[in-house]
């Protein structure tokens, strides 16, 4: 079931006025976002926010620009951490947010909201965010932002990476609290600060790429986590290339596969068979000779159009795009194989100037 929470938030009197939140936010040369996000951020209007800046060793103008915004909002309550140097055995946005976590500890917050440093948020949504979380007994809620979707690229790879991920981690999944599947987008993840107390949960996953979803498999532990999709939160970071979508996907994609090339053989195959071979036997086979075999094969063809279909809706492209599977499942078969390419014969991957 694919959830869209466009209309789930509803609104009500929060009991408390000014229950504090700390928003701490990551940021390695963002200077081309950090300003709207800020905006975004100090618009939402909440009292007790305060907000920490991460500046992730920043060799553009992201802390100037931070600190404009900042001054043109008359906002208080405000601090920019210089994030010390990367230490053997972390990656870099976890390590960023460690500090961040470390340093909000030593005053008394109710909330954290990890957000990243390219991320747009509605009105309000906050407010919405809290009140569904108390209403909800729950740990954690994050939102999947809206990627743009302007570029042929995005607009050929980004519906699938969505539909994807939610094969991976079905929301009704990772919002049953029976299930043990877990998973969160780091863009947006909003949770009570009192699991960070006794232990900074990003020392546990000092050494992972995915922090989110590794981060989620903690906080499910201590309690109940909600998931969902929604246009209330936006990224502003394009993609107009392919090679910058190929970045991004080879940077985790073998990590997901837990280093394996088992899984790695697995899961191609499995992508072959289920998205790529339907439209091949289609095309290929003699209807004549294999009348039954075509038939199946175009009923598997619109099962596929029926699932991405929604994922298509969301971001308003022509229902053409539901076509779009078959060619975007090779793609992400050479990312994913890529991606072990680098971590067996490139000592890595590279993301921001940093190999993982």
């Amino acid at each position: 079931k694919i959830i869209f929470e466009n209309n789930f938030l509803h609104e009500k009197k929060s009991k408390k006025k000014n229950s504090a939140i700390c928003a701490i936010l990551p940021a390695r040369n963002e200077e081309k976002f950090i300003g709207k996000t800020l905006e975004s951020l100090i618009n939402q209007k909440i009292g007790g926010l305060d907000i920490i800046l991460i500046n992730d060793n920043s060799s553009d103008k992201t802390v100037q620009l931070a600190k404009k915004i900042i001054n043109k909002k008359n906002f208080k309550k405000f601090k920019i951490l210089n994030g010390k140097s990367l230490p053997k055995g972390w990656s870099g946005k976890v390590w960023a947010l460690k500090q961040g976590v470390d340093l909000a500890n030593k005053k008394k917050y109710k909330y954290f909201l990890f957000l990243d440093s390219d991320i747009i948020l509605k009105k309000k949504l906050i407010t919405k965010v809290r009140n569904f979380m108390h209403q909800n007994n729950l740990t954690m809620v994050s939102l999947m932002a809206k990627l743009k979707c302007e570029s042929f690229w995005e607009k050929l790879l980004i519906p699938s990476f969505i539909f994807f991920f939610q094969k991976i981690y079905p929301f009704s999944e990772v919002n049953n609290p029976k299930s043990n599947k877990a998973a969160a987008a780091g863009g947006f993840i909003f949770c009570k600060s009192n699991i960070f107390e006794k232990k900074n949960l990003y020392d546990s996953i000092k050494n992972k790429v995915i922090d989110d979803c590794n981060l989620a498999r903690l906080v499910k532990q201590k309690g109940n986590i909600w998931l969902g999709l929604t246009d209330s939160v936006e990224s502003q970071r394009s993609y107009k290339y392919l090679s910058e979508i190929w970045k991004m996907i080879s940077r985790t994609a073998f990590e997901q596969l837990n280093y394996s090339i088992i899984k790695l053989s697995f899961s191609i195959l499995g992508l072959f068979i289920l998205y790529v071979s339907p439209i091949l036997n289609t095309l290929l086979l003699d209807l004549t000779k294999h009348n039954f075999k075509v038939f199946a094969n175009i009923i598997t063809l619109l099962m596929m159009i029926f699932a991405i279909k929604p994922t298509i809706i969301f971001y308003k492209l022509n229902l053409s795009y539901c076509l779009s599977l078959p060619l975007s499942s090779i793609m992400y078969s050479m990312m994913t194989i890529s991606s072990a390419f680098n971590y067996f014969f490139k000592n890595g991957n590279i993301w921001k100037g940093r190999k993982y």
